[in-house]
């Protein structure tokens, strides 16, 4: 799979830049035309201006009306000169007795003359529009131009702090499992720093959870194929015994039976919760919820639980702590002796919780091998230490939780 340009994040972000560049930029111009424009109107209303002043002051000996003659006015060299060097256009002077009207099309300078008439000097737009034309065309070319080196820039500086993306699918994709992976990159942003070690540790929890799946089938091979090596050894001597009593057969059958059910419970058990978030858990909350869920077993056996009133939290993952709590309380209830209290207590300030109880006849599961595994193995997961004590027919596990 290959970096597709339009498809890429590089594209999208230029094309962000590129039309909020564009959209800055077209602003920027409408303001600068604009004040351009405002700008050549007011310097030929001063130029009107002046042409009149100089002309009233220098020129005029007469007084004026609205039918005097004012064509001598257009061939006075000042004028002339003034005129050039301007952006005034058809220039045109008229004598009122109000002060001329101007419009959007004209611009008009008056001036009130000593017989209370108005003299008015006019021009049109038109050299103007033009300079402001001359002036767009330079200034949209200069920011079409500005527009391209920064876009270039952009792309050059997105391509440069994300080729680490790129390396970083390279890598994936050329990762084999009996390499060691390294995805992490140094120098580089934050967020793709921070991406290539989330996917480091991702690739790192798979990893593990590949390797407890693989542990896993072998306990669960060694673990079954004792029970199952029973049962075929025990209908081999069924088969060839005449002496071998049905009854006897059938009772160690089913015991062969419970046990591989047990044993392959306990091995399922073992699956990992590698990719569950973990939460802060209130212990006696949890535990009197365990409690009411195996109401039924307690009651069969005629059992008590006591559970102590103090409590604290634990952080780790909810359904694998429900688990471990409740296969410790499950296991008491089916080992404990019938009519016996079982005692749960927690210590708060030492952060332990001590199962205790008086064994029955059976084995207990937690003296066993596959016991001992189980807690083993969720004590990394959970982080915690675990005792287990027999005195006589008292059996108790104490478990110890690290600091959070």
């Amino acid at each position: 799979m290959r970096f597709k340009w339009v498809a890429s994040l590089k594209f999208k972000i230029s094309l962000i830049f590129f039309i909020g560049l564009a959209i800055a930029f077209s602003i920027n111009l409408l303001i600068a035309v604009k004040t351009v424009h405002v700008q050549k109107e007011e310097e030929v209303e001063n130029v009107l201006t002046h042409l009149l002043v100089e002309s009233t002051d220098e020129y005029i000996s007469t007084s004026l009306n609205p039918s005097s003659n004012v064509n001598f006015l257009y061939t006075i060299p000042h004028n002339i000169m003034i005129v050039s060097d301007s952006e005034v256009n058809a220039l045109h002077f008229v004598v009122s007795a109000n002060p001329y009207r101007t419009n959007d099309k004209l611009i008009v300078s008056s001036i009130k003359l000593s017989n209370n008439y108005y003299l008015n000097a006019i021009s049109d737009h038109q050299k103007i529009d033009k300079a402001t034309y001359k002036y767009t065309q330079k200034l949209l070319i200069r920011y079409m131009i500005s527009l391209l080196v920064i876009l270039f820039i952009i792309i050059f500086a997105l391509d440069f702090y994300m080729k680490p993306l790129e390396l970083l699918a390279i890598k994936t994709r050329e990762w084999k499992r009996e390499n060691p992976f390294d995805f992490v990159q140094e120098n580089v942003s934050s967020e793709i720093k921070e991406v290539s070690s989330a996917f480091a540790s991702l690739v790192k929890r798979m990893e593990e959870y590949r390797r407890k799946e693989s542990e896993l089938f072998k306990e669960a091979a060694h673990e079954l194929k004792t029970p199952l090596a029973l049962m075929r050894s025990r209908l081999d001597v069924y088969e060839q015994s005449n002496v071998y009593e049905k009854s006897k057969f059938i009772q160690e059958l089913s015991h062969d039976l419970e046990r591989l059910t047990a044993e392959l419970k306990n091995v399922l058990f073992l699956e990992s919760s590698d990719f569950e978030e973990a939460i802060d858990i209130d212990l006696h909350a949890m535990l009197t919820k365990l409690k009411e869920k195996m109401d039924i077993l307690i009651q069969r056996k005629n059992l008590q639980i006591n559970i102590s009133q103090s409590t604290f939290e634990v952080k780790a993952a909810e359904k694998l702590m429900y688990k471990v709590c409740g296969a410790l309380i499950e296991n008491a209830i089916t080992y404990a002796a019938y009519n016996s209290i079982i005692h749960i207590s927690i210590d708060g300030q030492l952060r332990i919780i001590e199962i205790s109880n008086h064994v029955g006849n059976d084995k207990y599961l937690f003296s066993s091998k596959i016991g001992n595994k189980i807690l083993s193995r969720l004590s990394k997961e959970i982080g915690y230490e675990y005792t287990i004590k027999e005195m006589g027919d008292l059996y108790s596990i104490q478990i110890q939780f690290n600091e959070n």
